[in-house]
């Protein structure tokens, strides 16, 4: 596996975990057994497990007869066609296969995701982009119900608290009388609902293709933030876009941010007073994607007066978001493909904490720091925590402070 893929994953990972999150919808594997093996989770996977002959003549007859089966034995609204390295290779005619299906009244659609042509972050991004696009074939008893705001950028799989900061996020637009949707961890009729929400927000440079065709097709406002926002700064800040493009009340607006504002405050003054900040590194470093990366990095500058010593950012944006990103941050970004490149990062910097993933882990063991799991893969679990808003800015500082009093 190459540097990029290392912790990133492959685009038909990156897909595939977007499908499995969502309720009523069926991923097929159309890819080589390999895949089917590397990629099994536990829960059931239609695969064509493509072989020799296959490579040699083609894979559409394996396609026609799985896809079949997945209709006959996996119940579900939509049927997702993930096409890995092999048919692209030999060139399969998905939409042949497509249209075939569909005259057959199979509510299915394809997305070429070979693991050569990106990571997991585009793959996602293909994905809801193609989710979209045929949501409509969804044989849903009635649409989800109407909300504001979609929410796209959070990658499941990917960023592994995704759920929990879904929660947050949701939480944090109710403060101003908006109702959001999720879409990842939804069914099908919300996909499809989508196109009727007055925003997208985008809140990762892998949520702007979808945001993009939606405002194109549909007419939905395009919202950018950019980043996770992590404390009440960037949780007012994301409210004061959203209001500003959905013409708000601005007394409403102002009222939820003072109360976000108020929630962190007490709980930090409350901390000082019991002399835990006084606990808080100098220096901190940061590996993670990039807008996990751009939220901690404003947090822990602009609020807790920490110093990132470097900021390293892990799934390879596109070229044409990496300005704004680092204006976003403050601090120049790092980018690095594999862990060499992360570890050389580190090597020029001096730092007291890490916050990274598992893959940092002996890093900063060697290091002699605490490493706060921030980013996949981690090695703690991952239910209800989050690093989003304002609980999950305090749940952070809780984070870094036990690792710190647990390596003392």
């Amino acid at each position: 596996m190459g540097a990029l893929h290392e912790r990133n994953g492959c685009a038909l990972q990156g897909a595939l975990a977007l499908l499995q999150a969502v309720d009523g919808v069926v991923p097929v594997l159309h890819a080589n057994a390999g895949c089917g093996a590397a990629l099994a989770t536990g829960r059931p996977l239609p695969s064509t497990v493509l072989l020799e002959k296959q490579v040699v003549f083609g894979g559409s007859s394996r396609l026609r007869e799985q896809l079949k089966n997945a209709v006959q034995v996996h119940a579900g609204t939509l049927y997702g066609v993930l096409a890995g390295c092999v048919p692209e290779v030999v060139g399969d005619d998905l939409p042949a296969m497509l249209k075939e299906a569909r005259e057959q009244r199979f509510p299915a659609f394809a997305v070429s995701v070979p693991g050569f042509g990106g990571h997991g972050w585009s793959g996602h991004a293909a994905a809801v982009r193609a989710l979209l696009e045929n949501a409509a074939l969804a044989e849903t008893a009635a649409d989800a119900d109407a909300a504001d705001v979609n929410l796209f950028g959070l990658v499941p799989g990917l960023d592994p608290d995704w759920q929990a900061d879904l929660d947050e996020l949701a939480a944090l637009l109710a403060e101003a009388g908006l109702a959001s949707r999720r879409l990842a961890g939804e069914g099908a009729g919300a996909w499809r609902a989508a196109a009727h929400s007055r925003a997208s927000l985008v809140l990762s440079p892998w949520g702007a293709a979808a945001a993009d065709w939606l405002e194109q097709a549909h007419r939905v406002l395009r919202v950018d933030f950019g980043w996770r926002p992590v404390g009440s700064v960037d949780a007012a800040l994301l409210l004061e876009r959203l209001g500003e493009a959905l013409a708000l009340d601005e007394a409403v607006v102002a009222a939820a941010a003072a109360r976000l504002q108020a929630q962190q405050r007490r709980a930090l003054q409350g901390a000082a007073e019991r002399g835990w900040l006084a606990e808080l590194p100098e220096r901190v470093a940061i590996v993670a994607p990039a807008a996990t990366a751009v939220g901690l990095a404003r947090f822990v500058a602009g609020t807790l007066g920490l110093e990132p010593t470097v900021v390293v950012v892990t799934d390879q944006p596109p070229e044409a978001s990496r300005a704004a990103l680092e204006a976003a941050a403050g601090v120049p970004l790092v980018h690095a493909a594999g862990s060499d490149e992360v570890a050389a990062a580190l090597a020029r910097a001096g730092w007291d904490t890490l916050l990274g993933s598992a893959l940092e882990a002996p890093l900063a063991r060697a290091a002699g720091v605490p490493l706060v799991e921030v980013a996949a893969p981690l090695r703690r679990p991952s239910l209800v925590r989050s690093h989003v808003g304002v609980r999950g800015a305090l749940a952070l500082v809780e984070d870094i402070l036990a690792a710190r009093a647990a390596a003392d």
